[in-house]
C-alpha cells in the first residue's frame, strides 16, 4: 500500500541515504523509491558545489538487501540522460514523473524493463496527456496511475479524481502526496487508492531544508502515520460491511 519516496532528500550524501536505507530495511514498509532528476539539474548544482548523484553501487547493494527481506526498490525518472546511468540495474518498479508523461523515448526504455510503472499526474497533467501516455505504453499491463495534486491548499486536493480516473481508464489508481497537512492522508480511506506514495526525510538537522521539505515526513514519524491510516481504513471498511449487511436483511433473505 505505502511507498516511501526518498526523492533527492539525501543531497547526494551517502550517509543521509544510508539513514533512509537503514530505516526502510527495519521498518514495516515494503516499498522505497529514489528519484533521478534531469542531467541539467545535476550539472547546475554540481557547479554550485552540491553533487546530488549517489554512487551506482549504493543502489545495487540496496536492491540486493531489500530482496532478501522481501522488499522492493523503485526509481522515479524524468530524463533519458540521467536514467541511462542506472538503466542496467534491476529495480522492482518505476515511477514516470509528470513532467515527462509524454516522453516517448523514456517510455520505450521503461517498457523494456517489464516492471510495474506508476504514472504521476502532477503539474496538472490532463486526461489528454494521460491518454496519450497510455497509448505510448502500447498495451503494457503493469501500469498504475497516480493522482498527484501538487498543492499545499487542502481544498485543491480533489480526492474524488481518484474515482474518476478509475472509471475513465479502467486501471488501478493510487495517490502521490505533495501536501504538507499529513492528516489529509487519512481522508483517502474512502477513495480506496491502490497505493499511496509519501516523501520521507532523514534527520531533524537545524535549518536543514530538504528538496521536498514541507511535504516530506521525518523517518521517526512514518510508522505512526501508517498505523493511523490503517486504523481508520479498518473502521471505514467495517462501516461499509455493516451497511451492506443491513441492506441485505432490510429486503429479506432470498432463498
Amino acid at each position: 500500500m505505502f511507498t516511501l519516496e526518498a526523492g533527492i532528500n539525501h543531497f547526494g550524501d551517502l550517509k543521509e541515504a544510508q539513514k533512509i536505507e537503514k530505516f526502510f530495511l527495519k521498518s514495516s514498509f515494503k516499498n522505497l523509491s529514489f528519484m533521478l532528476h534531469t542531467q541539467n539539474f545535476y550539472n547546475l548544482y554540481k557547479s554550485k558545489g552540491i553533487d546530488f548523484i549517489l554512487p551506482t553501487n549504493f543502489y545495487s547493494r540496496l536492491i540486493k538487501k531489500s530482496r532478501i527481506r522481501k522488499k522492493k526498490i523503485g526509481l522515479s525518472v524524468c530524463d533519458i540522460q540521467s536514467f541511462k546511468k542506472l538503466k542496467d540495474l534491476k529495480f522492482d518498479f518505476y515511477k514516470l514523473l509528470s513532467v515527462s508523461i509524454n516522453n516517448e523515448e523514456l517510455i520505450k526504455e521503461l517498457i523494456k524493463k517489464k516492471k510495474p510503472v506508476f504514472i504521476s499526474t502532477g503539474f496538472k497533467a490532463s486526461d489528454i496527456n494521460i491518454k496519450k501516455c497510455l497509448k505510448s505504453f502500447k498495451g503494457f499491463k503493469k501500469i498504475t496511475i497516480l493522482h498527484t495534486p501538487m498543492t499545499y491548499d487542502v481544498s485543491q486536493l480533489n480526492f474524488s479524481r481518484i474515482s474518476k480516473l478509475k472509471d475513465k481508464f479502467k486501471l488501478p489508481v493510487g495517490y502521490s502526496n505533495h501536501n504538507n497537512n499529513f492528516d489529509t492522508l487519512n481522508l483517502l480511506t474512502g477513495y480506496e487508492p491502490s497505493s499511496i506514495f509519501v516523501y520521507c526525510k532523514p534527520t531533524r538537522k537545524n535549518k536543514r531544508v530538504y528538496p521536498d521539505n514541507k511535504h516530506a515526513i521525518y523517518l521517526d514519524n512514518l510508522e505512526k502515520m501508517k498505523k493511523s491510516y490503517i486504523e481508520l481504513n479498518t473502521v471505514h471498511k467495517n462501516l461499509i460491511n455493516k451497511k451492506n449487511k443491513g441492506d441485505i436483511f432490510k429486503n429479506g433473505i432470498k432463498k
